[in-house]
């Protein structure tokens, strides 16, 4: 497992006085008490997501946080039988695959949201059809999961070491494409403020309502928050794979401990936390019709300019 003279600890299975730890890629055993946190924590909160999921019949949104936090928590037991035994290849790929591609699906459960809060407050101040977001953003996503997962794939399943730098390669192009994706997102997300603020009197007074309302701001903070954190996780990512295996970044368990576990933490409880079932009914099944779900809050006077 360990890039540093690969060849010669080939055969390592379990640590002793040849195989020792610091030999291993990450250079140390994985903290159990801090492992066994973020496992059960990720595992409570697939449970609250699915009993979320079914109360809001916010399916999609629901499955998709479920997917990630169920991910994470597997990735988590990965890592405990890293601790148990360092060299223990099984629990390597388990924690490499699943903790590297996990947040795409809390990133793709953002991508979805945009497309409800375009149509609420006015989709004429969006310059792409708000129905396309999830589309285009959950593409990408997909995309780069697949990267991530491939990559994942190739690294822990390598003999050699040409095949790990490869798999590495895989992986870090994966990220980089998340986090270009997010930059577009940030990008148009400005331009619809923008054109949202100097647009304002134009609101309906639905709309004026919504962005006004409490709960509305309480599940865009969310979001934003969720994204923010998902965001450092994956520069931090890019900075670990970049300079390729066991190196001084992949081998800082604090580091990525602060970097990724708690980023991925706060992201999940945020957008539990904020569950649009509970603070936008807008994209819920539980208190609209699919009709008023799809219906936009809008003037009657901008019909025309509307992009559906």
């Amino acid at each position: 497992m360990s890039d540093d003279n690969s060849l010669i600890y080939d055969d390592c299975t379990k640590v002793t006085s040849f195989c020792t730890v610091e030999h291993t890629i990450y250079g140390y055993a994985p903290n159990l008490g801090v492992n066994a946190f973020f496992c059960a924590f990720f595992g409570v909160f697939t449970i609250i997501n699915v009993l979320l999921t079914w109360r809001y019949k916010t399916w999609f949104y629901g499955s998709l946080i479920v997917l990630g936090a169920l991910g994470e928590g597997i990735g988590y037991v990965g890592r405990i039988m890293l601790h148990n035994n360092p060299w223990d290849t099984i629990g390597f790929q388990i924690q490499i695959c699943t903790l590297i591609f996990s947040p795409s699906f809390l990133a793709a459960a953002l991508y979805l949201t945009l497309k409800y809060i375009a149509r609420a407050i006015g989709p004429q101040f969006s310059i792409i059809k708000p129905v396309l977001y999830p589309y285009i953003f959950i593409a990408c996503d997909i995309f780069s999961l697949l990267l991530q997962a491939i990559g994942g794939g190739v690294a822990s399943g390598a003999d050699d070491q040409d095949g790990t730098k490869l798999g590495g390669n895989i992986m870090l192009a994966g990220i980089v494409f998340q986090v270009v994706t997010f930059l577009l997102l940030y990008i148009l997300i400005a331009i619809y403020i923008i054109k949202l603020r100097k647009n304002a009197s134009t609101l309906s007074s639905d709309a004026v309502s919504l962005l006004s309302s409490r709960d509305f701001k309480i599940f865009a903070w969310a979001m934003f928050v969720a994204s923010l954190f998902i965001f450092i996780r994956c520069v931090y990512r890019i900075a670990e794979l970049a300079e390729g295996w066991a190196n001084e970044i992949m081998r800082d368990e604090v580091g990525y401990i602060i970097l990724d576990g708690v980023m991925c933490l706060i992201a999940t409880a945020a957008m539990t936390v904020g569950h649009p079932g509970h603070w936008f009914k807008y994209m819920t099944k539980a208190d609209s019709s699919t009709a008023e779900r799809e219906k936009p809050l809008r003037n009657e006077s901008s019909d025309a300019s509307v992009m559906a």
